[in-house]
């Protein structure tokens, strides 16, 4: 059984004020021709398929074209789930009247869902799409009265499922969700305050292979458990993933073997270091087009430099002036957080008046 994993697509998604639909659409393109030259069995789309609930018109047109493209002219079926960023009653709407064309949509998270099934030259492999829903979503369709966390939601989810898989069969499941051990990034919403999100890599064990989205950097949590990683860059934290999507190998004994096939955007998204003259003057041969982050080292004042520089470079969307940082020494309470109360204060006193507090004012905090 061979299958392309991908996830995080986001479509939709602005980007520093920019509209990303253009250059989402062309990456689409691309994994069309991937599509194409690979032949795969399947093809998985781990969640947040959408950037966010109500998505714009241009986004659903994108969607629907490329998945005309993929399921009727290529005859590739698709599985496809809601990830946290997605509306999922929106994304499930007439997803049963769907399946028959081989466009298999689980949005809401379900107690009784059943697996799809895939057949290749060894037999059946049992598909489990796993929505993200929060845990308040996951008590009712689990019918489970106590409270529950994102981890034992699912755990008892993937235990159930498993009841579906007949002894010695292949087994995959697809999910949304923070493993433990992956490597986060700022464009990704948190799925809660603190860790109470994290779901331990024991929820996925007994399946060939796990396909998660979520995370946007392409990384192994395990032999079997993969997240993808995002369609594009989607923060400037991302600047050196290498985007791609997973082909899958499952073989007759359930072994998964994987790989990656890049993906090269229309404009990539990169970070210039120097002076205002330096990046200006820059003649290096990457394009002028690419999505630009610059950190000025100028230590003088520069005029108008977000315009001078989108000149040269017209999708710059950031401008830091890193010449302009002071020390920390320069910043009385900029090591606070090591501080006591009374030195905390202290420093504040000194920063706010400029002279240290005297005895009736040290003990006022420290009454």
């Amino acid at each position: 059984m061979r299958f392309i994993h991908t996830a995080d697509w986001h479509l939709g998604r602005i980007f520093h004020g920019m509209h990303l639909t253009d250059d989402q659409a062309y990456i689409l393109e691309n994994l069309e021709l991937i599509l194409k030259e690979e032949k795969p069995d399947a093809y998985i789309i781990s969640g947040d398929i959408y950037d966010r609930s109500v998505p714009p018109p241009e986004a659903v047109e994108l969607l629907n074209s490329h998945l005309e493209k993929v399921i009727d002219h290529l005859k590739i079926p698709v599985i496809m789930i809601a990830g946290n960023h997605d509306g999922a009653e929106r994304l499930d709407f007439g997803s049963s009247m769907m399946k028959g064309a081989g466009l298999h949509i689980n949005g809401v998270f379900r107690g009784d869902m059943a697996p799809v099934i895939f057949e290749d030259k060894h037999g059946p492999v049992f598909f489990h799409p796993i929505p993200y829903a929060d845990p308040e979503r996951m008590r009712p369709a689990l019918n489970y009265d106590e409270p529950l966390t994102h981890n034992s939601g699912l755990a008892l989810y993937t235990e159930k499922v498993r009841a579906f898989v007949p002894e010695g069969m292949r087994s995959v499941s697809i999910a949304h969700a923070f493993v433990n051990g992956g490597s986060s990034c700022e464009s990704e919403r948190p799925l809660t305050i603190g860790g109470a999100g994290a779901v331990n890599v024991s929820a996925f064990s007994g399946f060939c292979y796990t396909a998660l989205g979520h995370l946007h950097e392409p990384q192994n949590i395990s032999s079997t458990i993969r997240y993808s990683g995002s369609l594009m860059k989607y923060s400037i934290s991302e600047y050196n993933h290498r985007k791609s999507v997973t082909i899958v190998e499952i073989d007759r004994a359930g072994n998964a073997k994987t790989g990656e096939i890049p993906l090269v955007p229309r404009r990539d998204l990169r970070i210039l270091k120097g002076t205002l003259r330096e990046i200006i003057n820059n003649d290096d041969t990457l394009s002028r087009e690419d999505y630009i982050a610059v950190q000025l080292t100028d230590r003088e004042a520069v005029y108008d430099a977000m315009n001078r520089l989108r000149s040269v470079y017209p999708n710059i969307i950031h401008l830091e002036r890193t010449g302009f940082r002071h020390s920390e020494e320069e910043f009385p309470g900029s090591k606070g957080i090591s501080l006591s109360d009374r030195d905390l204060f202290s420093s504040f006193y000194l920063s706010v008046t400029g002279s240290e507090p005297g005895e009736r004012e040290k003990g006022i905090i420290s009454s």
